[in-house]
């Protein structure tokens, strides 16, 4: 594989990524502090969006990418009107706006997820699949940069994060004359360009601003990724054969494949938890809001770290430990979390999420990649989309917003806000967690993996 080619699949998961993770962990303070009278049952439909848009979104298109249309002109397409989507929602202001444009953008830009995956795949062939945890690592440092350029962007003054991070690594003295010199050469550009009128002051909606301008940068560069062409299906195919969405179901009739999509769904559940609940829950334990996004950067930075080791994992341990341990750093994290202190560990837990990530999920698709016959690995990626960020993630967005109102009760100070029991809260995910963890550890058969790919090119 050339440089030139995993330059170009790198970037494409940087800005794919980015884009995400700048609206998406900043969705709650723009619920919260830009002045809408949302209640919490509210608020957990709004993080329902995304969960929506895999469900309807990416078989629709994955469909179109595995049989009609190049997967590179599909993706342009998606993000040039998901960029115009999310820009109008910045400036909705009640439930049904916000709720009805999210919708509609999520359901253009979830299916992007599989269709990256898949393009990237059909790019390296399979002797290089190990390449993909090198290749995809670049999405999580898009993430990283994305929370903490917000983060820099709304305490563009002080620095309140980079702060902390200074102090603790020991470089207090660094970081006074870092200040000193963006406080003379960077803030005063940012001033005058904040008294634009049609920009203004760094509010939580320009998350959803910034990401739609960059959604449409992005869209012109999925043009020039590499070609990849449908694979149209024959006139003497059965019609199980011309559905890319019906073969990929086929899958499911083998054992192991079922378990692991089935448990991975399920693991969904506690990852729509933490983007739900994880920003509040900080906020909760004294982090100031503008430096939450930066915070949540931990468990990207903590994800680059395991992708170096991913597939060395899979190779000396295989896909189900390797799977099972990703399963593991997710029910720590949730334990720990329902501990509740001190804070300084309630902040490391984050990075938990990178090993749950690296080792689970991205496991998970390399899993599915290679039980996917040729001609439908776009529409099976996206099975993997709609059931872990699809059904996962609605379930566990309601319930969210359900418990967190059910362990809720108004604050002595101030009887109109809401203090959550954190303790009680966290508990769901962990148990559901250590459930997921022996279904999966009974049931999986590793030794399966490459079966339903078998299968699929014998009957072809």
């Amino acid at each position: 594989m050339s440089f030139g080619l995993r330059f170009r699949l790198s970037l494409m998961m940087f800005l794919q990524y980015f884009v995400w993770g700048l609206w998406l962990v900043n969705l709650g303070q723009f619920m919260t502090k830009s002045g809408f009278k949302l209640s919490t049952d509210e608020q957990g439909w709004i993080f329902t969006v995304y969960g929506f848009g895999a469900i309807i979104g990416p078989f629709l298109l994955g469909q179109i990418a595995d049989r009609y249309l190049a997967t590179e002109k599909v993706l342009a397409i998606a993000h040039f009107l998901g960029g115009l989507l999310l820009i109008t929602s910045a400036y909705a202001t009640n439930f049904l706006a916000i709720f009805g444009l999210l919708f509609l953008y999520c359901n253009l830009y979830m299916p992007t997820m599989g269709l990256s995956n898949s393009i990237t795949f059909r790019s390296i062939g399979e002797d290089n699949q190990t390449a993909f945890p090198g290749i995809r690592l670049w999405g999580t440092i898009g993430w990283i940069v994305a929370g903490l350029m917000f983060s820099a962007y709304l305490d563009y003054t002080k620095l309140g994060f980079f702060k902390s991070l200074f102090e603790l690594v020991g470089l207090k003295s660094a970081f006074v004359g870092f200040l000193s010199w963006w406080t003379v050469n960077v803030v005063p550009s940012l001033q005058s360009l904040f008294k634009i009128s049609w920009i203004g002051e760094p509010k939580f909606r320009d998350a959803l601003r910034i990401a739609g301008a960059v959604s449409i940068l992005y869209s012109l560069y999925c043009l020039t990724l590499p070609h990849t062409p449908p694979t149209p299906a024959k006139a003497t195919d059965p019609i199980d054969k011309k559905s890319a969405v019906l073969e990929s179901l086929e899958l499911l009739r083998f054992p192991s494949f079922a378990v692991l999509v089935v448990v991975t769904g399920l693991i969904g559940i506690m990852l729509a938890f933490y983007f739900a609940c994880e920003t509040f829950f900080l906020e909760a334990i004294g982090i100031p809001p503008s430096e939450i996004g930066a915070y949540m950067t931990i468990g990207q930075i903590a994800e680059i770290v395991v992708m170096i080791f991913v597939p060395m994992a899979v190779k000396t341990l295989g896909v189900k430990k390797t799977m099972l341990i990703g399963a593991a750093a997710w029910a720590l994290r949730f334990g720990l979390s329902a501990y509740g202190q001190p804070v300084w560990l309630m902040v490391l837990t984050i990075a938990l999420h990178g090993f749950a990530f690296g080792f689970f999920f991205v496991v998970a698709q390399m899993y599915v990649d290679r039980a996917a016959s040729p001609d439908i690995k776009a529409t099976a990626q996206n099975l993997l989309i709609f059931i872990v960020y699809g059904v996962g993630t609605i379930l566990g967005s309601v319930l969210t917003g359900r418990v967190r109102g059910m362990f809720s009760t108004p604050s002595a100070a101030d009887p109109t806000k809401l203090t959550e029991d954190w303790h009680l809260i966290w508990l769901g995910p962990f148990v559901l967690t250590l459930v997921c963890m022996l279904i999966f550890a009974l049931l999986f058969r590793e030794e399966e993996i490459r079966k339903p790919a078998e299968v699929a090119e014998l009957v072809a």
